[in-house]
């Protein structure tokens, strides 16, 4: 109970935050006449609803702006997006009760207010309201339900601003609760505030300033018909990671290449030149063809707690499905170092065909050199889908391993329950779940 408080600390902190305004609210007046009649009860529902809704919308921006002290208190930055989208679907769902209720409220009293409060359009604090609502509605429907592509879907997003903005200004000049205690309008302002930050520091401002490292690049290296390997060499400072993390890439020219994408990074610790493993598929993954050896790009990162390196636990069953062997390549090319030599490790490898088993070769040599490092190749074809129980018969002694994961979402959350199910501690298996 208590590990499980501290590894979800900073999600509780989040709605600590959210929740606060709540609390203030609660001591402002008897509840009793805040609930004194059904009337009051749902005008009392919505004005909860609003301050819920607004904390979590301005706490959201701050965990899009891509902050390192977030990547390490969520213990990776893909936990933080993933908690983003959670977060960030709740305000949502909160912002759309808020006027739903005071709907109802005014509904109870004659259908001539309600109409009246929805289309008030000469009352500019109520129009504000309705505007921010309406575009909020729109940028979440093609967030949650549309498949845009990544940089389409990426510059929607970034409209999200103008619905803080304006919500934060509907917010602070309707007369509410809000604007008669000051301790709950600082409050509420303190968190917008920081949110529109957040916002315009990622966002808007290109003198944004995050670290960036120059590196130019050397070769394209096809692996197999979808993945290919970028190899790049520092122009000046190079990055410092661990075998593991990810990095995001832009490159320096116009067009589809100069957008930031996530990447892991295939290289080891130590190595001269830097190299990310890159499945083709998508607009700009597709475009990494056309590249020519000199082309300069810019990285920032490292990011990501997925490392061998970051457990307590030197025995470690590594699984790998598809392109998740990105991050388990620079891993097993660190254990080929020397430099892990007290570690057991058992990689297992899963894909359709020999034809999809990117970087085999080398991994087969790995395993040849290095005794404590042990591949094993499973072809769903001919060997069916890959199971937490073959994987337990195959490995001795796995009962005190740690378990790291990457791969598909469906792979990795079936593994997970697989190995749950068999006594494994949930504690104990680390999975990539980065995507965007």
């Amino acid at each position: 109970m208590i590990k499980s408080l501290k590894d979800n600390f900073s999600y509780i902190l989040v709605w600590i935050l959210a929740v606060i305004p709540v609390v203030i609210w609660f001591f402002m007046m008897p509840l009793a006449d805040r609930f004194l009649s059904t009337s009051g009860t749902f005008r009392s529902l919505g004005q909860v609803a609003g301050l819920l809704g607004m904390s979590l919308l301005s706490i959201n921006f701050v965990l899009s702006a891509r902050f390192k002290f977030l990547d390490r208190w969520f213990k990776g930055l893909n936990r933080v997006y993933i908690k983003h989208h959670l977060i960030g679907s709740v305000a949502f769902a909160l912002l759309l009760f808020h006027p739903t209720f005071l709907i109802i409220q005014y509904l109870l009293i004659s259908l001539k207010a309600s109409f009246d409060f929805l289309f008030s359009f000469q009352i500019f604090y109520i129009i504000l309201g309705e505007i921010a609502l309406l575009v909020f509605i729109i940028l979440m429907v093609i967030t949650l339900y549309l498949n845009f592509k990544y940089q389409n879907w990426k510059n929607t997003h970034k409209y999200l601003g103008v619905v803080l903005f304006i919500g934060g200004l509907h917010m602070l000049l309707v007369p509410s609760d809000i604007s008669n205690n000051a301790l709950l309008k600082y409050y509420m302002l303190f968190l917008a505030s920081i949110g529109a930050l957040s916002y315009i520091y990622r966002t808007i401002l290109s003198i944004y300033k995050k670290k960036e490292y120059k590196y130019r690049l050397i070769e394209v290296v096809k692996i197999n018909e979808n993945i290919v390997e970028l190899k790049m060499k520092p122009l000046e400072e190079s990055i410092n990671f661990l075998p593991g993390q990810f990095i995001f890439l832009r490159f320096e020219n116009d067009g589809v290449l100069s957008e930031s994408h996530p990447f892991s990074i295939t290289s080891y610790p130590g190595d001269t030149n830097l190299s990310l493993g890159v499945k083709t598929l998508g607009d700009y993954t597709s475009m990494i063809y056309f590249l020519k050896p000199g082309a300069i790009c810019s990285i920032e990162g490292p990011f990501g707690v997925f490392s061998y390196l970051k457990t307590k636990s030197k025995r470690q069953i590594w699984i790998a499905g598809g392109i998740g062997i990105t991050p388990f390549l620079s891993m097993a090319r660190h254990v080929a170092t020397g430099k892990s030599n007290d570690y057991e490790i058992n990689l297992y490898y899963s894909v359709k065909n020999e034809g999809e088993a990117a970087f085999i070769e080398e991994l087969e040599e790995i395993s040849r050199l290095k005794s404590n490092f042990k591949l094993h190749h499973h072809f769903s074809d001919k060997d069916g889908h890959i199971s937490a129980g073959l994987i337990v018969r195959s490995s001795n002694e796995v009962s005190e391993a740690e378990i790291f994961l990457c791969g598909p979402p469906a792979f990795m959350q079936s593994l997970r329950e697989q190995f749950v199910s068999l006594g494994f501690s949930n504690d104990k298996i680390h999975s990539e779940e980065f995507s965007l």
